[in-house]
């Protein structure tokens, strides 16, 4: 994909399409389409028959220099709007372009229609929308689908515009880029995606300027990640343990930690789940997924910052081997767990994880895990539930949710309940004394027993980041939810302003 930005008139444009957003009692539009444009677009949106419908395109044909163009009128709310309507609009465009085999097409900017000269978010959701309509996963299909469109073009009046494009296109470009491989790791089959396959595919398809360590199952059961181990013990399929740093200041010891839930397939262990659960359990390594996206992306953007990633690989299946209700089970850190539920695992091997990742004293700690049905049922599905032990994470992460489109929520670390999770047999238990009632609560209080008070971050993307229905920007399938919130959350508060 190529995205350019012109000071031009669309009446100039040489792509295959040009699209004109438009809403009810527009100006004229000479000055940015260009007066034969105009005529004809004053001409259809004065006649009788045409219909100023909330977000809806037309189109039609018109002679430009010497050759037949496709102009699609865009219907624009009158107002602006939040960023999540024109991510919905660009979507749209890009789908009905894709089905008319479009392969390039010019767009009037957003800014220029509602004569904005200082807010760029307009054409910045508009072309997420677009980018996140493009991807698809073909890669078991006999006959992949070609992607035709390749070359957007922005056209402005505006020099400002123009020149925050030109700087911002790229850096969109990189994030899509791994949004797409993050999306396409989730949508593998388990037959092909284990925990070794992962652990492969990092290692050969990593930035240069990350450090990859990957320990065996030898490697993590010497290093004392029990859990992580016990957790893939049923499974022919062996645990791998992957940390990948970047370090963007050489010089600064500050760090951040992220920590990717990589569960690559979860049948529940010998607590079965239903067989109608298990259909979407190839995604319970989102987290991993975005993990693994974001570190790419810091090092690709060259990020002034150092980031340590820790994701643990683990298939949750029932086996000779597999652990069983009632094993106890030390940590990493010295705590005792005692297991009373296997499909509980994802606590467990984050719980290995998150204490690894206090050892180099980092700035915030941020785990990011597909953790509990429980959040689906309080916050449906196009929003992740989140918990913090500092207030200020908790409002600048939703000022970053509000910003991308990617919808948060964020729930208490409810004191009444953090007794729930001890064991009379151990000095944890891995499911609360509540049964289901306040799960996604009680499985956050479990995890901040691992993080030493450092200040944490744990998002818990169960719902958004796998969709089996269609959602109007991020499709259906593996969303890649989060990768986009926590890179722009960690470039905002912890790269380096210098």
């Amino acid at each position: 994909m190529k995205i350019s930005c012109h000071k031009k008139l669309a009446l100039d444009s040489r792509k295959d399409a040009i699209v004109i957003p438009i809403y009810k009692n527009i100006p004229s539009l000479v000055g940015i389409a260009g007066r034969e444009i105009d005529d004809e677009l004053q001409k259809i949106i004065s006649a009788a028959y045409f219909r100023f419908d909330d977000k809806e395109l037309c189109s039609f044909y018109m002679e430009l220099n010497k050759k037949l163009k496709k102009i699609y009128l865009l219907n624009l709310p009158k107002e602006p709007a939040s960023g999540d309507v024109y991510r919905e609009l660009g979507a749209k465009l890009a789908h009905t372009l894709s089905a008319d085999k479009i392969g390039s097409f010019s767009l009037v900017a957003l800014e220029d229609i509602y004569n904005e000269k200082k807010d760029y978010g307009y054409s910045t959701s508009f072309l997420e929308g677009v980018l996140f309509a493009l991807y698809s996963f073909d890669s078991f299909k006999t006959k992949p689908q070609a992607q035709r469109l390749e070359d957007v073009e922005i056209i402005t009046t505006q020099a400002k515009l123009k020149a925050y494009i030109d700087a911002n296109s790229a850096e969109w470009l990189d994030t899509f880029k791994y949004v797409y491989t993050a999306r396409d790791l989730v949508n593998t089959p388990p037959n092909v995606l284990n925990p070794a396959y992962f652990a492969d595919f990092v290692a050969a398809n990593c930035d240069p300027k990350l450090k990859v360590t990957i320990w065996n199952e030898e490697d993590i059961n010497k290093e004392g990640l029990l859990l992580v181990a016990a957790v893939g013990n049923g499974s022919h399929n062996r645990p791998r343990f992957i940390k990948l740093s970047y370090i963007g200041e050489p010089k600064e010891p500050k760090n951040v930690a992220i920590v990717g839930k990589g569960v690559t397939f979860d049948s529940g262990g010998s607590n079965l789940k239903p067989s109608a659960s298990m259909d979407t359990m190839k995604a319970d390594m989102s987290g991993a997924a975005a993990a693994y996206a974001i570190m790419n992306l810091a090092a690709a953007r060259e990020l002034p910052i150092n980031i340590h990633a820790y994701i643990p690989l683990v298939e949750n299946i029932i086996g000779g081997n597999a652990m069983r209700p009632g094993d106890i089970i030390k940590s990493y850190s010295g705590k005792t767990v005692e297991v009373l539920n296997t499909d509980a695992e994802g606590r467990l091997i984050l719980a290995d994880a998150l204490y690894m990742a206090t050892k180099t004293s980092p700035e915030i700690i941020i785990d990011i895990a597909t953790l509990t049905g429980a959040a689906i049922i309080a916050l449906g599905d196009d929003c992740a539930a989140f918990f913090s032990n500092r207030k200020f994470l908790s409002k600048q992460l939703a000022d970053i949710s509000a910003k991308v489109g990617e919808a948060v929520w964020e729930l208490p670390l409810f004191e009444a309940y953090a007794d729930k999770i001890k064991s009379k047999n151990a000095d944890l238990q891995n499911r609360s004394t509540l049964g289901r009632s306040g799960g996604t609560i009680s499985a956050a209080l479990f995890l901040r027993e691992f993080v030493e008070n450092y200040p944490w971050i744990h998002l818990d993307i169960a719902g958004p980041a796998y969709l089996e229905r269609k959602h109007p920007v991020f499709g259906s399938n593996a969303t890649g939810f989060g990768i986009r919130l926590l890179y722009q959350f960690i470039k905002t508060h912890y790269a380096s302003k210098a």
